[in-house]
């Protein structure tokens, strides 16, 4: 496969590209080194017996070309010998465009990763790590093709993650519990700047289930992890462990930091899945089945569409005088309405603990606010970085503005800064260097089983809404029960066959 390596490369003149081999450690010093004289002579020729379907092409650099364009775009290699001189087979290779890398900043600070397979002539998986940012928009930041999620795999993913894109501390990374992420994740965290893990919450429930092949025990262990009040929290854990103690005891066995709200201190931002990448492997889902040269150039016009899009609404959006989206917006005008009916009772102005009383129908309850620790009984204001209707209320009763305790991740002049820096063109394939450095091939050991129909699509298990959720129905009168061909709706008098005329 070939690999666009001029819009992929971040490096100065005469830097080293370490090609890996996969038996040896990732951070090995042994690693074969390849030493381009040019930053952008990166365009790799394969042999076309080796199963690439591209032709060699012969590319010439301009002295004028503007080789800084790409400079901050970080690309990475893993290879393994070859028995050919000067040839080495392509593993693994990581990139991220650096208009993520400068916009991670401004995003929550949270890395969704999650992996899906490939559906072209070669087996692999592709990685991908996302991110949001206070508009709710999904942030891709990093991608990368391996040959599995295996613990080596993961754990490389996350090395070039932690060294070239996420410089940033306190990240909280929401995973599955696959085998291979947990393995790498013990290896690479606590090389991050106090970086937490923590789980998925359908993953961790569809492992409940089975374990335990119990539907309602799962909606409950779902109810669990997004309760943001921890006594409600130990309550229906108790009542768990009553009806199944076995139960119980798995879910003490994972910390409850790992999946819970009340007890993750804000980290997920209320995020609870990896649905943000999820979502971005959805949208990739045509692009699986291409070499990786349209791969890359995929996922980098269709980041450049989304970066023009999210910036040109949030720089209207200030236009009109707006100082956060919409939705969040809105979320402020219902706080204010609830705050209305509140009772405050202050204890200390100078570290803003009050008492808010809140009644409804069936029962009164009472709420403790600290406003300089940004923390409610509620679990909202700390959870959301956002006040709720109770900090509201205390700020109105102190004559504060509220403002002050949204998260500035949430204003739109923080999220035209995430899609501050732009995506350039690429640059016209005639202008591109002459390539003189080593040959890359495909694994032969990766090329798929060419008998079948490739997999598109992976094997629903209970853990998709869409089973359950959504059921058949029939494609003419649209009820449930029946198909097209039994309905007892249609209208047998037309296009029947001359035998039921007779």
């Amino acid at each position: 496969m070939v690999i666009i390596r001029d819009i992929l490369s971040d490096f100065s003149d005469e830097e080293d590209i370490e090609l890996c081999d996969d038996d040896d450690d990732i951070e090995s010093n042994e690693a074969t080194s390849v030493t381009y004289v040019n930053p952008s002579s990166f365009f790799v020729n394969i042999d076309a017996a080796a199963g690439q379907d591209l032709s060699y092409r012969n590319n010439h650099l301009s002295s004028d070309c503007d080789n800084e364009l790409y400079v901050g775009t970080i690309v990475r290699y893993g290879a393994s010998n070859h028995d050919s001189p000067n040839t080495y087979i392509l593993d693994r290779v990581f990139w991220a465009f650096k208009p993520s890398i400068e916009g991670f900043a401004f995003c929550k600070p949270i890395l969704q990763v999650d992996g899906t397979f490939l559906t072209g002539k070669y087996n692999g998986t592709l990685l991908i790590a996302s991110s949001q940012d206070g508009n709710r928009r999904i942030f891709p930041v990093a991608f990368a093709i391996v040959e599995g999620e295996t613990k080596e795999a993961c754990e490389w993913f996350f090395f070039n993650i932690r060294s070239f894109v996420t410089h940033e501390a306190n990240i909280c990374i929401i995973s599955d519990r696959g085998t291979g992420l947990l393995g790498a994740l013990r290896v690479e965290l606590p090389q991050w700047r106090n970086a937490h893990s923590v789980y998925c919450i359908r993953h961790v429930a569809s492992n409940f289930n089975k374990e335990f092949r119990d539907t309602d025990l799962k909606e409950k262990v779902i109810a669990m992890g997004y309760e943001l009040m921890r006594p409600r929290f130990e309550g229906m854990l108790d009542a768990l462990r009553q009806k199944n103690p076995r139960a119980g005891a798995w879910l003490d066995n994972i910390p409850k930091d790992k999946w819970t709200q009340s007890y993750d201190e804000g980290r997920r931002y209320g995020h609870m899945t990896t649905n943000l990448a999820e979502c971005v492997n959805s949208v990739l889902k045509g692009s699986r089945a291409l070499p990786i040269t349209a791969l890359v150039t995929t996922t980098y016009h269709r980041l450049n569409s989304w970066f023009i899009h999210h910036r040109t609404e949030a720089e209207n959006m200030i236009r009109a005088g707006h100082v956060y989206c919409e939705e969040l917006s809105n979320v402020i005008t219902e706080n204010n309405r609830k705050a209305t009916c509140h009772v405050v009772r202050n204890f200390s102005r100078n570290s803003g603990v009050a008492e808010v009383e809140v009644t409804g129908r069936r029962r009164t309850r009472v709420y403790t606010i600290r406003l300089m620790e940004s923390w409610c009984d509620c679990g909202e204001f700390q959870s959301l970085r956002l006040p709720c209707s109770h900090a509201v209320a205390t700020c109105a009763s102190l004559n504060l503005d509220c403002g002050q305790f949204i998260a500035h991740i949430y204003r739109l002049d923080n999220i035209v800064k995430v899609y501050g820096v732009e995506f350039q063109p690429i640059a016209n394939v005639e202008y591109w260097p002459t390539y003189s450095g080593p040959t890359f091939i495909p694994n032969p050991d990766m090329r798929r089983n060419r008998k079948g129909r490739p997999k598109t699509k992976r094997i629903q298990n209970e853990m998709d809404d869409s089973q359950s959720q959504h059921h058949k129905k029939c494609g003419l009168c649209r009820t449930e029960g029946h198909t097209r061909k039994n309905c007892p709706h249609q209208n047998r008098e037309i296009g029947q066959s001359s035998r039921h005329n007779n």
